[in-house]
């Protein structure tokens, strides 16, 4: 992913190559593994390479974008690579469900989901339903517990957005399939795309039950008074998909000592040669992890 010279076509790479946080068959649904992901990379190799050259095309694909959002910014970067694949074809993103209230009582509709993507195997002529999200969570003890991973809004968990994705998300063109078929789309299989990063206190390695062995890591810690020789480059969410090289650290703002944090913030720890060594989440020092519930 670090060969391409333009920033945004690494995030697009890092999109389609990056390792799930989870992978395997669930209620029916094919989640994505490392192996379908580098496939896929490579079968978009050529175009990637080519956007390289010329990335304008996807600069103006991303300016349409009217949210920072960074889920939404990620299901912008899948749309376009789906315009580029080899394998599939993009036939419909966003498609909410939406129907009329059953009881005479209640007047208007109700909005019982939104599906991602509905995409076509080219090889194959099947639909595909397919479920994207990407997240970053910090763990805390007990780290087998995927509901002890959190977002920098706590009442984000790993738990939680595996268990949605599973038991809700992928299983809307099941539990609605007339409604589908109705306005056309036919559903053959589906499939959940999950990319990340876990981030880990200092010195643990144990990682949540059911993630991939592969995942991204990073590490995060209580904000120190001062960092001495190290450069740490304060992110952007918008800065927290593909590894960042010269060209993006050599202009920015340089943080040391390191400020003391009001929030959660996300830094690049990078050599003297601005070459990225690893992400770092610093809390500030009344940060607290959600206590266990007994």
């Amino acid at each position: 992913m670090n060969r391409f010279s333009n920033r945004l076509v690494r995030d697009l790479a890092w999109v389609i190559a990056s390792p799930p946080l989870v992978s395997g068959n669930f209620n029916d649904t094919h989640w994505w593994s490392h192996k379908d992901c580098l496939v896929e990379f490579n079968a978009c190799l050529p175009a990637l390479i080519a956007l390289d050259e010329n990335p304008a095309p996807l600069i103006e694909h991303l300016d349409k974008l009217t949210t920072g959002r960074l889920g939404l910014r990620f299901e912008s970067f899948i749309a376009y690579w789906l315009t580029i694949s080899p394998n599939y074809q993009l036939l419909a993103q966003n498609i909410q469900i939406i129907e009329p209230f059953v009881s005479p009582h209640k007047k208007g509709s109700h909005t019982h989901g939104e599906l991602d993507f509905i995409i076509q195997d080219i090889h194959t002529n099947k639909t595909i339903h397919l479920e994207v999200a990407v997240k970053f969570y910090l763990g805390t003890k007990p780290y087998e517990n995927t509901f002890r991973w959190f977002g920098t809004n706590t009442k984000d968990q790993l738990g939680k957005k595996v268990e949605h994705l599973k038991n809700h998300q992928t299983q809307l063109s099941n539990n609605f399939t007339s409604y589908l078929n109705k306005h056309g789309y036919l559903i053959d299989s589906k499939q959940c795309f999950l990319k990340g990063r876990l981030f880990y206190p200092q010195n643990i390695t144990i990682a949540p039950q059911g993630v991939t062995e592969n995942h991204l890591r990073g590490r995060w810690d209580y904000s120190p008074a001062t960092i001495e020789n190290k450069l740490l480059f304060p992110l952007d969410k918008n800065d927290w998909l593909a590894e960042l090289n010269y060209d993006d650290l050599y202009q920015r703002d340089l943080e040391t000592p390191l400020q003391k944090n009001e929030k959660a913030l996300c830094y690049v720890n990078a050599t003297q040669g601005f070459k990225e060594i690893e992400r770092v989440f610093y809390l500030p020092e009344d940060f607290h992890f959600p206590k266990i519930k007994s």
